[in-house]
This record gives C-alpha cells, sequence and structure tokens, in this order.
C-alpha cells in the first residue's frame, strides 16, 4: 500500500504561552520527529511505499498540503494531531475526503493520546493511533492490507464498516528504543530546517529518550519514561555527520539529564569515537554536577537550556519543581565556569505572582542570574494538567471549555491561554515585553552577544530573534492579544 505521512500547518493554531512573534519561522523550524520516525519504521519493518508531507517548510496551508498528498493517490494518509492546531487539521481532513473519499485516515500525536474518544469521532477519519506509534502503525497497515486482525493491534482506536467504534488494548511504552529505525531525514528536504542559535547552518535535531518521570503541575507530557543507549545516541550522531555532513546536534528530549551519570556516558561514547561535534540539550538544575559540565564540554557540548521557571521559592514549590533558587544559582555558576553557553526557560503570570511587583522578583532575579539567553513564555494552563483543573475550580473558566472547543474547534476561539486570577492577559503581556527588555535591551548583554558570534548561521538566527525582540515593541493595543 502507499502511504502518504501529513505534518500539518499551524496556521490557526491555538495561541498557548509563547507568543507567536517567537514561535514562528523567523525563529526556529524543527524537522517533525514524529511522522520520521513513522517513515522510517514503515520503510524498515514493512514493504508498503511511504511519502512525507510536511506543510510548515513550505508555507502550505491546510488545502495546499492535503492536495499535495492526494496527488499521490495514497491508500492510508497518516495525520499528526495536537489539540492546539485542530482547526486546520480539520481542514486537511475534509480535503482529503472530497478528493479521496475512500482513503483511510487515521490520525496520531499528543491529541490521540490525551483526547482519544473525542479523536476518534473527528470527522472522516477512520483510526487514531495513541501512543507510541512505530510498531503500532506498522502492525495496522499489514493488517488494513489483508483485511484481518485489526483487533489485535495495540493502541489503536478504529471505526469498522458500520460506523462503530472499536478500543484496542493500550500499547505500552517503547521500552526497546535502540531497535527502532533512525528516523526519516532522507524524504524531507534538510536545508529548510533550523535551530535557534546554532553555530553551524548544518544541524539537526535528535531525540534519545521520550516522556518526562518529573510531575512539574503546568506541564502534560507524559510521565512514561524511557531512554536510548549511549551507542545508539552516538551512532545516529555519527550516522548524520557521515551522510548529512551534520557539524551540530540539538537534543530535544523533554529531559536530557535524567542522570548526571547518563549525560556523563554519552559524552564519554562521543570521546572514545573522536566525534567532533557541537552538540547542546534540555535540562533540569535537579541532576547537573561539575563533572558532568565538564566532560560534557570535553566532548563538545556548547549549549545548555535549563528549565527555571520562576525566581522565588514559594513559585517554584507552587508548581511542584523540587527546587530551590540557590540550588539554581549554583548551577548557573557551574555552567558559566564550564565555558557552557546557558539558556534559562522563565514563565510570567504563575498563580503564585499576585501584582506587578510578584513579578518584577522573576525579572530581576533573571538579571541576578545572567544567563547568556533567557526564553520567556507566559504560563499558559493546558487542558489536561493539573493547574488547568486548579483554575477550573477557581472559576478561572469553565471546566469543559477546551472540550468544547474540541467538539466544534474554529479560529480565534476563546480559550483559557493565560492565568488571570490576579492579572488581565492585557497586564501580563506588558510585564512579558518588560522581561524582554529588561534583559535583551541591556547593552552589557548585546555586547557579550556579539563577541561570541562566531559563523555567518549564527549571526543569522540571532539576528532573527532580534527582529523578532523589535518587532514585539512594536506591538500594543488589540495586537497584543495576538502576540
Amino acid at each position: 500500500m502507499k502511504v502518504a505521512l501529513i505534518n500539518p500547518p499551524k496556521i490557526h493554531q491555538v495561541w498557548a504561552g509563547v507568543p507567536d512573534i517567537f514561535n514562528g519561522k523567523d525563529i526556529y523550524l524543527f524537522p517533525p520527529l514524529g511522522i520520521m520516525y513513522l517513515s522510517s519504521a514503515i520503510k524498515h519493518f514493512t514493504k508498503h511505499q511511504v511519502l512525507l508531507f510536511d506543510a510548515q517548510p513550505f508555507d502550505m496551508d491546510a488545502v495546499q498540503v492535503a492536495d499535495a498528498a492526494a496527488a499521490e493517490n495514497p491508500d492510508v494518509v497518516g495525520i499528526t494531531v495536537q489539540t492546539h492546531n485542530l482547526v486546520d487539521v480539520h481542514t486537511v481532513i475534509k480535503r482529503l475526503r472530497d478528493k479521496l473519499p475512500k482513503v483511510h485516515i487515521i490520525i496520531g500525536g499528543p491529541h490521540c493520546w490525551t483526547f482519544p474518544e473525542k479523536a476518534i469521532l473527528i470527522p472522516g477519519v477512520d483510526a487514531i493511533l495513541r501512543g507510541d506509534g512505530e510498531r503500532a502503525i506498522c502492525e495496522w497497515l499489514d493488517a488494513l492490507e489483508s483485511n484481518s486482525g485489526k483487533e489485535k493491534v495495540a493502541g489503536i482506536y478504529y471505526k469498522d464498516e458500520k460506523g462503530e467504534i472499536h478500543q484496542n488494548e493500550i500499547r505500552h511504552v517503547e521500552k526497546h528504543l535502540d531497535e527502532l529505525p533512525f528516523p526519516d531525514r532522507d524524504s524531507l528536504p534538510r536545508e529548510r530546517y533550523y535551530t535557534p542559535g546554532m553555530k553551524s547552518s548544518k544541524t539537526t535535531t535528535l531525540i534519545t529518550s521520550r516522556g518526562c518521570p518529573y510531575q512539574c503541575n503546568f506541564c502534560n507530557t507524559y510521565q512514561r519514561y524511557s531512554v536510548r543507549s549511549a551507542k545508539s545516541i552516538v551512532d545516529e550522531m555519527e550516522h548524520c555527520r557521515d551522510k548529512y555532513g551534520i557539524e551540530e546536534i540539538h537534543f530535544i528530549d523533554d529531559l536530557f539529564n535524567r542522570t548526571s551519570e547518563r549525560v556523563i556516558e554519552i559524552a564519554n561514547e562521543m570521546m572514545s569515537r573522536n566525534l567532533k561535534m557541537r552538540w547542546g540539550f534540555k535540562a533540569t538544575c535537579r541532576q547537573t554536577t561539575p563533572e558532568m559540565l565538564k566532560i560534557a564540554k570535553e566532548a563538545g557540548c556548547t549549549k545548555i537550556h535549563y528549565g527555571v521557571e520562576t525566581g522565588t521559592d514559594e513559585g517554584l514549590k507552587s508548581l511542584n519543581k523540587s527546587l530551590t533558587v540557590e540550588e539554581i544559582k549554583k548551577v548557573f555558576k557551574m555552567t558559566k565556569e564550564a565555558d557552557i553557553t546557558s539558556v534559562a526557560y522563565m514563565m510570567i503570570g504563575i498563580p503564585h505572582e499576585k501584582n506587578r511587583r510578584d513579578i518584577m522578583k522573576t525579572i530581576r532575579f533573571i538579571n541576578e542570574l545572567d544567563p547568556d539567553y533567557v526564553v520567556y513564555a507566559l504560563l499558559s494552563p493546558y487542558p489536561d494538567t493539573p493547574l488547568f483543573q486548579t483554575g477550573a475550580e477557581l472559576g478561572l473558566y469553565e471546566k469543559d471549555c477546551w472540550d468544547k472547543f474540541i467538539d466544534n474547534p474554529e479560529a480565534n476561539y476563546n480559550l483559557p491561554t493565560v492565568w488571570e486570577e490576579h492579572m488581565k492577559k492585557d497586564e501580563l503581556i506588558k510585564l512579558f515585553k518588560k522581561a524582554h527588555r529588561d534583559f535583551y535591551f541591556n547593552p552589557s548583554k548585546v555586547i557579550r552577544t556579539l563577541v561570541k558570534i562566531s559563523t555567518p548561521s549564527e549571526f543569522k538566527r540571532i539576528f532573527r530573534g532580534g527582529m523578532s525582540l523589535l518587532k514585539m515593541e512594536l506591538i500594543n493595543g488589540r495586537a497584543e492579544h495576538r502576540l
């Protein structure tokens, strides 16, 4: 069978946390590893033909990407779905149905994990895949081709010929990640993807684990955690270097340093093979040690992104972070001493911040912490988190507001995208802008950033980021609601 896998556009994506001005192609465009892993699995484990379609690097809208896939006349179309981009997903599916009435449409991704009962009800959808998809999609395609054994494919919900819904057993987390083939980097234009602040023009993303074992109450990453071996990770890095000329890797794991020993093992594996490559990762301060930083630096690590979130012990406790401000300060000091670039991820408008004065504590804390870069977001109550439940109980929004959107997704649907218990969105956005001004418009930080630039690619990406900051400053009034 011929299979088309689609990464849809996010033109009508629901605003959440990071304003669109910092969340678009001017800043970064990651390869869609989800459908790339599915593609490589299909090619490796089956004889089915697979084609990939990513709307985002080509600025395609929902109709255009659906038409591109339909032109190949596939037997099956798979679409990755996030709850926040349901408007575009519905358009893609409707267009596919108009063009190919008999095509089998299966969807997967975060939306199907969180809202499976609603996902299977999307008009035009034949099946959904819930959970890790590589083996499931292969088993499902074989069942479709043979028209037998559909009920045995774990992780699938599907409609039969009469339209009745069947829910197969849950698929357990993929524990043997090393057995999966590397993502399909041949079927999409590598030159169109890029990552923020990287020095080289030849970069890519790589993922070494799935899930996160921590339980921060604002996060919807599922807690089923599994990891790849150091050997498998470095094998893929070498593959990227040798086949595609990749010079720099950005690890996009939700949590790369589950333990400091894991990072040390990966770094030692790189050095044992004399692998010369820049790399960076997202980390928790909880598992960061001087030895980890030293060995990572020796192995080529140039940047670490830390989830800090807020600048007070009260705020950290309210988010269930199990950290203290002093511990965070210590880690950033160690990172600076190791000569590794540090990035702090921060949030504005956390429930414990009752007024402007409280938010200013976090802004002052960042200036004291002195990271090389800071990524601010406005706290957004995601629908499948403990924080969302708390907000609903406080009456900040209707408990079923996301359910109503999912049942009838429309552009500009009014959803809770910030925490308005103490301050309204307008005020939070003004403080969000001030936080950026205080950090990035500081002359000493501008000079420090410019001095560290060593490649044209790095300059180009930093310039793009700077232009986004300037654009944000020019936005005011009603336009702030669309930030």
